[in-house]
């Protein structure tokens, strides 16, 4: 009898924390988890558009294809630090 009872309570008590794991996965954003951030550090200044120079940095790296969709840029003295986000 305890077995049994032992073995039911972890059948419910599993289905209660699998239903909770799938309640969280539900919430995450679906756009961010298609975005893929990538960090580089450039030479020179963020300038007066840090968002705009990074972009361009990083087309001069990569071509065309390698265009972000949006930029953070900070000063480090002689360079910068780009944190982008790219589809």
């Amino acid at each position: 009898m305890r077995s049994t009872t032992l073995v039911l309570v972890s059948c419910v008590f599993m289905s209660f924390i699998l239903t909770h794991v799938k309640e969280v996965e539900a919430g995450l954003d679906p756009m961010a988890a298609n975005l893929r951030v990538r960090k580089d550090i450039f030479i020179g200044g963020c300038g007066g558009d840090g968002n705009k120079t990074c972009m361009k940095d990083f087309v001069k790296k990569g071509g065309v294809m390698n265009k972000p969709i949006s930029c953070e840029c900070d000063d480090f003295g002689y360079e910068h630090l780009c944190r982008c986000n790219f589809s």
